[in-house]
């Protein structure tokens, strides 16, 4: 049937040409496209064309080796395509961001070629990205989801990140097409972990009430990486084993990293197995503040958090039988921190 790129319809907002991989939309500045898979295309696709600034949504076929396949092709698994969403949206009135967001609620990134009950590689997670801004949103957003979830005890994300320059856009079916619009009561099967993204946190975990040191919080998220302004400002946590400082022995001076207030020493770190740095006290008591944390209720956790500044460190838990001096563990996210080597 040809390049379905190619057959496209004519679309309410300016006009197209070929540009290598990518359809540039002249008249329209504001328009970028998008590729996601969460599984089944119908209830993503529905998702995305409610969503405000979006001017257009596609569902098709990408990933795979066989050129123009059709949906029986795909559904053999035999292709490697994976069912696609294409999305264009005016980033006047959106942005790429608060659509990884959305991709990365509405489906279970964590289950690999699988979503519910559709098995197999063409329901497979996956976000093919145009260039290097989307590839850098999308590799943040999902170091910053799977902290989220991994903090609610779910496995690591499964995601395939990849560039749309090397794949194929192959539009399916007609019938395909909004398919949930023809048929509102229609199949739609999205599992999802039930986590919000964690700019969506509850606000009684996010950061507020008076320190000594104000952060500006703009001038902090463009000086350290989205993780850790999550982490910090958002008491977001970072995956287990994967921190800068889990294992590291090198003798120094822990600071929080955004308003540089000594936190912990070396001679206090101890090796839990727990994922993250741990020690057993702070340099001193007024260098940390305890609060309640009901956001895991009905479990109740003390968070940790900079006396300075209010940002988020972690948190402290007593009575775990560590051979150590207070038989406490100080739970501190790496990205939190700044280690001054002595």
């Amino acid at each position: 049937m040809g390049s379905p790129e190619a057959q496209a319809a004519p679309r309410p907002r300016g006009r197209m040409s070929r540009d290598a991989h990518e359809w540039l939309w002249h008249d329209a500045p504001m328009i970028e496209t998008g590729y996601f898979a969460t599984g089944c295309f119908w209830g993503a696709e529905r998702r995305f064309w409610q969503t405000p600034g979006v001017v257009e949504t596609a569902v098709g076929y990408m990933g795979g080796s066989k050129p123009s396949p059709s949906y029986e092709d795909v559904c053999t698994g035999s292709t490697g395509h994976a069912e696609i969403v294409r999305v264009r949206f005016d980033t006047a009135a959106t942005s790429y961001r608060k659509l990884l967001e959305l991709f990365w609620e509405m489906h279970d990134p964590t289950t690999l070629n699988r979503q519910g009950n559709d098995v197999g590689t063409q329901y497979r997670s996956a976000i093919y990205y145009v260039g290097d801004s989307q590839r850098e949103a999308a590799e943040s957003t999902a170091a910053l989801y799977g902290a989220a979830i991994a903090a609610q005890g779910h496995g690591p994300i499964t995601t395939q990140i990849a560039s749309a320059e090397r794949h194929e856009f192959w539009e399916a079916e007609e019938y395909h097409q909004r398919y949930l619009e023809k048929n509102p009561k229609g199949y739609d099967c999205h599992a999802n972990t039930g986590v919000r993204f964690p700019s969506e946190l509850a606000p009684e975990i996010v950061v507020s009430g008076a320190y000594p040191i104000v952060i500006d919080e703009a001038a902090l998220r463009a000086r350290v990486d989205e993780l850790s302004f999550e982490v910090l400002r958002r008491a977001a946590t970072e995956q287990p084993f994967v921190g800068e400082y889990t294992d590291t022995e090198t003798v120094g001076v822990y600071k929080c990293k955004a308003c540089d207030n000594e936190l912990f020493r070396s001679e206090t770190k101890f090796h839990s197995g727990c994922g993250w740095p741990s020690f057993y006290a702070p340099t001193s008591s007024d260098a940390v503040e305890l609060i309640e944390d009901r956001s895991l209720a009905p479990r109740v956790r003390v968070e940790v958090r900079c006396a300075a500044c209010g940002s988020h460190l972690g948190h402290v838990f007593e009575g775990e039988g560590y051979d150590v001096p207070t038989d406490q563990r100080w739970c501190i996210n790496s990205v939190s921190l700044v280690l001054q080597p002595k």
